[in-house]
């Protein structure tokens, strides 16, 4: 049992993640120091001239030599061995990437941390973020008397604390990223992490990717600044490619022709279903996102519309697949003396015995003219009745051939203003303002409702 023991606890020891908290929590980790760059040579002749014997020209003492580390890594030390006591005057530059600018780190004499004796100098970089040199060239520059035998490098992959493991081998280096993040040095987040900004870890705070709010129907996502500012620095992120037929920031609501199934999770792949309206029945494609209910023709009922209402008989139109029983009503209004006597209410149709001129003034008035049918007639509520109109022709702007609803009042009806039938063909007159819904046509009072001399 001891050395079962023993070896669980070896086993989990080596399993542990060093990213992550016993409790799953994200820290901050680095990758372990490895030999980044090395190079070992035979000690060259003395240079320049010799205080004893003078044999001839000498080669010259100053050089220079660069190494290329094969990618970005954060230095921890370079160390070098000279061929004689006492090292030469040297610079130590290092530079981000090829071709870039070099930075110089250290200087002869005056080199902070040199350590070791005569003939060995090691340079080490103090440890945290703001003195860290992340480098992937290094150019050694010597001058005066003496050469190198050795130099060595050592670091760590420049993983910005997302990081344990490195594959310090490859080129460039390959981080084997934490924290929900990626690339080659974690320099960036996954695509479905992007709810918050990249930034790398500290000691203090790991500052981990966080996943996008996307229902499960997106598996990627972008950061938008502004969102994030908008919301005090909470969530930036706006879902992409949202499937199972949903749309939205966070693939929260369904797409045109879908809509919410009630009794299914928003994270379900069929939280959306098809509206299925009736392609004659309905007026398109689209239903209301919550109940489901097209958008139905007049006089056609049900949830996709697929039946006619009550008083309406299916009919071989498909502009107007359902009209109203021709039993029910045939006359919308006769003559006001009909219905009323009274004298206010001729006065307010303004009407005579004598015959209806047409007058270019009244024509200009007049926001439409038109040749329309009447097809039927419904209540939309106790101040206006609804009609459906075939519009035959158009004779000015403002409205447009077929299927259409037309606005009227019932008190002009009432009073006998309108003599309309259905069935019937009219010259249509009147103004789109003043009715209940600014898209359909209004005829009043004020317009024309004239019936076709019979030829």
């Amino acid at each position: 049992m001891p050395v079962t023991f023993a070896l669980w606890l070896l086993l989990s020891q080596a399993s542990a993640d060093p990213c992550y908290h016993p409790g799953g929590r994200p820290r901050f980790c680095l990758p372990p120091v490895t030999q980044l760059a090395g190079m070992a040579a035979s000690c060259p002749q003395a240079c320049g001239p010799s205080p004893s014997v003078d044999l001839g020209p000498r080669a010259p003492c100053n050089g220079s030599l660069t190494l290329g580390l094969g990618g970005p890594f954060l230095l921890s030390s370079v160390s070098l061995r000279f061929c004689t006591p006492g090292p030469p005057a040297l610079v130590l530059s290092a530079a981000w990437a090829t071709g870039g600018p070099w930075r110089s780190l250290w200087r002869r004499p005056a080199w902070p941390g040199a350590l070791g004796g005569p003939e060995r100098v090691t340079f080490r970089v103090p440890a945290g973020p703001k003195a860290s040199v992340v480098a992937s060239h290094l150019r050694l520059e010597l001058g005066g008397r003496g050469g190198l035998a050795a130099a060595g490098v050592r670091g760590r992959c420049q993983c910005h604390g997302h990081a344990a493991r490195c594959a310090a081998r490859d080129r460039p280096p390959r981080c084997r990223c934490r924290h929900h993040t990626a690339g080659p040095g974690c320099e960036s987040c996954r695509p479905s992490h992007r709810d918050w900004p990249w930034r790398p870890a500290t000691p203090r705070h790991p500052h981990p990717c966080l996943p996008c709010s996307c229902n499960q129907h997106a598996r990627r996502c972008r950061f938008n600044s502004e969102l994030f500012r908008l919301s005090g620095g909470r969530s930036g992120g706006v879902c992409e490619r949202c499937r199972h037929h949903t749309a939205g920031r966070h693939c929260h609501y369904c797409q045109p022709g879908f809509w919410r199934d009630p009794g299914q999770p928003i994270n379900s792949r069929k939280a959306c279903r098809p509206c299925q309206c009736h392609p004659i029945g309905a007026t398109g494609g689209t239903c209301n996102q919550t109940s489901g209910q097209c958008s139905c023709k007049l006089g056609v009922t049900g949830l996709t519309c697929s039946c006619c209402g009550p008083g309406y008989q299916q009919s071989r139109s498909p502009r107007m697949p359902c009209q109203r029983i021709p039993e029910a009503t045939t006359t919308l209004a006769t003559t006001p003396h009909a219905y009323s006597s009274d004298p206010q209410c001729q006065n307010y149709c303004n009407t005579s015995d004598t015959r209806i001129h047409m007058s270019l003034r009244r024509y200009c008035q007049q926001d439409y003219v038109l040749h329309a049918q009447v097809l039927a007639s419904e209540a939309a509520d106790t101040t206006w009745q609804q009609l459906a109109v075939s519009v035959l022709a158009v004779y000015k702007q403002r409205a447009r051939r077929g299927s259409q609803v037309a606005w009227v009042p019932r008190a002009d009806l009432t009073c006998g203003c309108l003599r309309l039938r259905l069935a019937n063909h009219y010259l249509l007159l009147g103004s789109t303002a003043g009715g209940p819904d600014p898209t359909r046509l209004v005829l009043d009072r004020h317009g024309l409702a004239a019936a076709p001399r019979p030829r």
